[in-house]
């Protein structure tokens, strides 16, 4: 089964309707679907909760959704700061 870790810019386009992307965006997670299973992480969880007006609305939107939220492996956490780190 594959996992898809779905970008918040893709789910805010369907959830709010985006003129320009919803569309786009609801078919890849309509294709994520149909291949496996769709999460979000913390940081996604973050980003999202702008459009929302309280951890009940999203918590709630992510179940109707069947999203669930991952965390972060520490070891993926540590090596992102190295990448990081790097990168600077």
């Amino acid at each position: 089964m594959t996992v898809v870790l779905a970008d918040s810019n893709v789910l805010l386009d369907v959830t709010t309707g985006n003129s320009v992307w919803a569309d786009w965006s609801q078919q890849q997670l309509d294709d994520a679907w149909r291949d496996g299973q769709v999460v979000i992480n913390q940081v996604i969880y973050a980003e999202m909760s702008l459009d929302f007006d309280g951890v009940e609305a999203l918590d709630s939107h992510l179940a109707v959704s069947g999203l669930n939220v991952l965390e972060i492996p520490r070891e993926a956490l540590f090596l992102a700061a190295r990448v990081f780190s790097a990168y600077r």
